[in-house]
């Protein structure tokens, strides 16, 4: 145990210690989470893994969003890979941090619930305080003081029942709700307790966080004296440590204290200083409450200092927007994972649970067969009749499952990304009351005869309204793209341009994959038949198929290219042709190819050569059936090493 605390001390030190501008930053916290979770990988012991689970989320929080996500993400797969509900109930509790930080607080108490019931179920103290101070958070941002207060009650009490753990962290937040609640004897009584229990913490910083809540707290009962020595303490150690977190949280205590005591001025100077700590780091999101409290200072005073505050408080505004929109993408993406990793292993369940049955229930049908051509042959053909009907049933039962399976994992997908509408709305919101309230300061400007400073401000609230277009626009699309796709199929044949949907599903699966991964390119190649016309088809399956093939040819060419193949540009290309009674549709992709000892198997279900976690094997399979219910054909050609082509050939007189 000695051993493992000294290894993440020296890597919470190291990670303190560096630069804070975001892209070393990140590197040098990623760094530190990857020692920190080898770690826990080869763990056994549930109080050392409570240990560095810990240290794993004090670390990634510093990375917001990046890497708490994927936190949540490593220690959920983790937990599945080994069933263990503790390490489970860790990563649902990172992921529910991930959507509060960014105020998507109904999410993240559903997550949070579901770490607390793991957590309690496991029966390991130290993994249910970690739980239950976590969902604490949730109600004390949102000034839920008895709520707040109640968790991180029960955190304390199993902190301090679970061997080795440190109850600093309950503690101090309860010196925090405490604070926020206006009870200050009992916060500065939990603040002692903190500093006490937490020796290490002026190495790693933390105790930063204790000593502004003291200074808040003699600030708050009219001592100035002792609450500026606890605010300057805290500073030193968070200028120590080089932690712009914990320099922005010390700068908003004091601007916070001088303004309690209307000494403006030194509160708008520590505000550029929280705001100018966090600029350019992942914590950027950390700039809104003092840029609000400078435009809130400016307001009657400058009017070009009000504007540059705005504007600052609109970028951290749009930053954490656009960090809520890739995070509810990414976590739809790891439940996504999740939910194939189940299906997959119920799928295996249900495969065996068949088996038994149809072995039991074999023995037993031949025992009574036999009985009955013992007594009575007339009852043979009766029982034989029974016996194939129960087999019929029982494969008619298998291929409705699979079938039901096959569409759940396209149609579920292709729903839930429609959420990321939010994303424009919150835009379209944001920028809608900015404008507003430019427009209030141009008629104040234009009744003071600054017609320069009014034309400035009309510039700003006519590219607001610009940006409100575009983001309604987006929405717009989305909405429609996104409901088209995800509109479950009625089965009725109607006159589609094919060359039309071929394009739209080669931009949606392209675009989609762009947006979990950003350094992903390809070249894109089209190569339409314009005499084609219309075709009777059902456009959502068809789409279907399209968007499968789509995604796979996009998936093989990323795969070749992170292989190192020298000079290598990856490049897929759908074309459509008019044959004499049929139309071809062919996706062409210059991956690897697919290896000639399993091309026959490829449109078998369940079959796929992708990582476990990463395919079902249920996609071009379930394309094959659709294909076929159209009277088509679905076929395959492939040359190892160089790529493949997947052609679908459709009637034209369907």
């Amino acid at each position: 145990m000695k051993k493992v605390q000294i290894l993440l001390l020296i890597g919470i030190v190291l990670f303190n210690y560096t630069a804070i501008s975001q892209d070393s930053t990140t590197f040098k916290i990623t760094k530190t989470c990857d020692s920190i979770f080898s770690l826990l990988k080869k763990e056994t012991d549930p109080d050392k893994m409570a240990a560095l689970n810990t240290s794993f989320y004090t670390t990634s929080i510093d990375g917001f969003p990046i890497l708490i996500l994927n936190l949540g993400q490593k220690l959920l797969t983790l937990g599945r890979d080994r069933k263990n509900i503790m390490i489970e109930s860790a990563g649902w509790s990172a992921a529910g941090q991930g959507y509060r930080l960014t105020g998507n607080y109904v999410k993240a108490l559903e997550l949070h619930r579901k770490a607390v019931a793991l957590a309690e179920q496991s029966g390991n103290n130290g993994f249910l305080w970690f739980a239950l101070n976590q969902m604490g958070h949730i109600y004390k941002d949102r000034l839920e003081n008895d709520k707040a207060l109640s968790l991180y009650r029960s955190a304390l009490y199993y902190a301090n029942k679970s061997k080795g753990a440190n109850g600093w962290f309950p503690t101090t937040n309860l010196a925090a709700t405490f604070l926020n609640a206006g009870n200050l004897d009992s916060a500065l009584f939990y603040a002692k307790t903190a500093l006490k229990s937490e020796t290490k913490s002026q190495v790693m910083g933390t105790n930063s966080i204790v000593l502004s809540i003291m200074g808040s707290v003699y600030s708050k009962s009219g001592d100035q004296i002792t609450a500026q020595k606890y605010f300057a303490e805290a500073g030193a150690i968070a200028k120590r440590t080089q932690s712009p977190r914990f320099l922005n949280m010390n700068y908003v205590a004091i601007a916070e204290h001088f303004n309690y005591y209307k000494q403006y001025d030194s509160a708008a100077w520590y505000c550029k200083m929280a705001i100018e700590a966090v600029q350019k780091t992942p914590s950027a999101y950390m700039s809104l409450k003092p840029a609000r409290m400078l435009i809130d200072y400016y307001q009657n005073k400058n009017a070009d200092s009000t504007v540059k505050f705005w504007k600052v408080y609109s970028a951290a505004n749009d930053s954490l927007n656009s960090t809520r929109a890739n995070q509810q993408i990414q976590m739809m993406t790891m439940e996504e994972e999740q939910r194939k990793r189940d299906i997959e292993a119920e799928s295996i369940s249900y495969k065996n649970k068949i088996r038994n049955n149809l072995l039991l229930g074999g023995a037993t049908i031949f025992l009574l067969l036999a009985v009955f051509l013992y007594r009575n042959n007339r009852q043979k053909q009766k029982a034989n009749k029974f016996l194939e009907k129960t087999l019929a049933d029982l494969k008619s039962t298998q291929t409705q499952l699979i079938q039901s399976e096959k569409m759940a994992s396209l149609g579920e997908l292709t729903a839930g990304i429609a959420h990321e509408i939010q994303n424009p709305l919150n835009f379209v919101n944001n920028f809608s009351e900015v404008s507003k309230e430019l427009l209030d300061e141009m008629k104040t400007e234009l009744n003071n005869g600054n017609t320069e400073d009014a034309k400035e401000i009309a510039d700003d609230v006519i590219q607001n309204l610009e940006k409100i277009n575009h983001h309604g626009k987006r929405a717009d699309a989305i909405v429609k793209g996104m409901l088209q796709h995800s509109r479950s199929s009625s089965a009725v044949k109607e006159p589609t341009d094919i060359n039309a949907l071929c394009d739209e599903y080669l931009r949606l699966s392209y675009h989609g994959l762009r947006a979990k991964d950003k350094t992903f390119n390809a070249t894109l190649k089209t190569d339409f038949d314009n005499s084609i016309g219309n075709i009777n088809i059902i456009p959502q399956d068809i789409g279907r198929v399209i968007l499968n093939l789509l995604t796979n040819a996009f998936y093989v060419v990323d795969e070749k290219k992170k292989s190192g193949v020298e000079g290598y540009e990856p490049t897929v290309s759908i074309s459509t042709k008019k044959l004499a009674n049929k139309v071809e549709i062919k996706v062409t992709d210059n991956g690897n190819g697919i290896p000639q000892t399993i091309v026959d198997k490829i449109f078998q279900p369940f079959f796929t050569t992708k990582p476990t976690g990463q395919g079902t094997g249920l996609g071009l399979s379930l394309s094959y059936d659709i294909i076929k219910a159209h009277g088509g054909e679905l076929k395959v050609e492939t040359k190892d090493g160089e790529g493949s082509t997947f052609a679908i050939l459709l009637p034209t007189n369907i």
